[in-house]
């Protein structure tokens, strides 16, 4: 599992919160409609929301991520307003709680898929790289100096880029056929056509509309297209 690396970009998504002021807090992340604040009450929330997936297949007593998509949009608006200090705790709190939580996982169940909430699934050792990828996403999404895409862990590109191509190809709506990450072609609407190739990294970031993709390279195409919202 990879609790390591789950702690390790936890240590930095705490030292940018460290960095905020108050007026930092407030102001707009790049998220449409969402202030910082907004983001890092998200990010508590969903440590505690996938630590509760993993208590129940631990134990077995059945427990939502949320408790309904309304009472989770409810409840990053209020915890929104926390100050510095309390978004900080809250992080830190959550995560050691999750982490545990993941850790706990009965090994021999570890390559069963579950589902977290509305249709999304896991293998359930791969809980840590899921909280990963929402730490490392979100991060980038605060706007701050110091951490973009560009400082996503490697491990988080090889692991979440198909996962989100698969995501598409279900929806079969893309404006590319495939994709190539370092060497290797990824079908999304059947594989024939235009694609585009380039690194994990910037692909993922491309893919789930965080960088425009000026690094990659469109083939059959004039130039690289905006991607459809990811989720």
């Amino acid at each position: 599992m990879s609790l390591d690396l789950m702690d390790a970009q936890t240590e930095i998504l705490l030292g940018t919160v460290d960095a905020l002021s108050e007026d930092d807090l407030a102001s707009a992340s790049s998220l449409p409609g969402w202030s910082r604040g907004h983001v890092l009450a998200h990010l508590a929330g969903n440590a505690e929301g996938l630590g509760r997936r993993a208590r129940s297949m631990i134990d077995e007593v059945p427990r939502a991520m949320y408790e309904s998509p309304e009472a989770r949009s409810s409840d990053i608006e209020w915890r929104s307003g926390r100050s510095v200090a309390q978004h900080r705790l809250a992080l830190s709190a959550t995560h050691d709680d999750a982490r545990r939580d993941f850790a706990g996982l009965p090994q021999a169940r570890r390559d069963e898929v579950v589902e977290i909430r509305g249709g999304l699934t896991v293998r359930m050792g791969d809980f840590p790289l899921l909280r990963v990828q929402e730490v490392c996403i979100h991060h980038s999404d605060l706007g701050m100096d110091g951490y973009t895409w560009e400082d996503w862990p490697d491990e988080l590109g090889a692991w979440a880029l198909p996962r989100a191509v698969g995501t598409f190809a279900s929806r079969g709506d893309f404006p590319v056929a495939w994709v190539e990450a370092d060497g290797k072609r990824m079908p999304i609407t059947g594989g024939e056509g235009p694609g585009l190739a380039g690194s994990s990294q910037e692909l993922l970031a491309w893919i789930t509309g965080r960088a425009p993709g000026t690094g990659l390279t469109p083939v059959g195409l004039a130039a690289v297209p905006a991607p459809p919202p990811w989720l």
